[in-house]
């Protein structure tokens, strides 16, 4: 068999794969995808190592406040909309259960406020 056919079998073989929705779980239930799996748990615990929350009354007028506003927030835990929803939303929900709030900057912009550990 040339290299030319075995590709094309290939091809075929993939092509005649079933989908994520036609593979049986243990329970006959089909396969399904949860905006929760895209959040990855040691993302939260690297930005907990990192960072603790800044005390209140402390601002992003500080010389040690860091800002994370949404596009931070997005960038650190790679959290883009993605068909299923918004996995920023339960980063979010994760930091909060820590001790991390949503406050306004003094541009108006809603973030987190923290202190860089070490």
């Amino acid at each position: 068999m040339s290299k030319k056919r075995k590709k094309q079998q290939d091809w075929e073989d993939w092509e005649d794969a079933p989908t994520a929705d036609e593979i049986p779980m243990g329970n006959g239930d089909a396969f399904q995808v949860h905006l929760s799996d895209y959040v990855i748990p040691e993302k939260v615990a690297a930005f907990r190592a990192a960072f603790s929350p800044a005390p209140e009354g402390m601002d992003d007028t500080s010389e040690y406040v860091e800002v994370f506003d949404d596009a931070r927030l997005r960038s650190y835990f790679k959290a883009y909309v993605c068909g299923l929803g918004d996995p920023l939303k339960l980063y979010v929900e994760d930091l909060k259960l820590a001790g991390f709030r949503m406050q306004v900057s003094v541009t108006g912009k809603p973030c987190i406020f923290v202190i860089r550990k070490g």
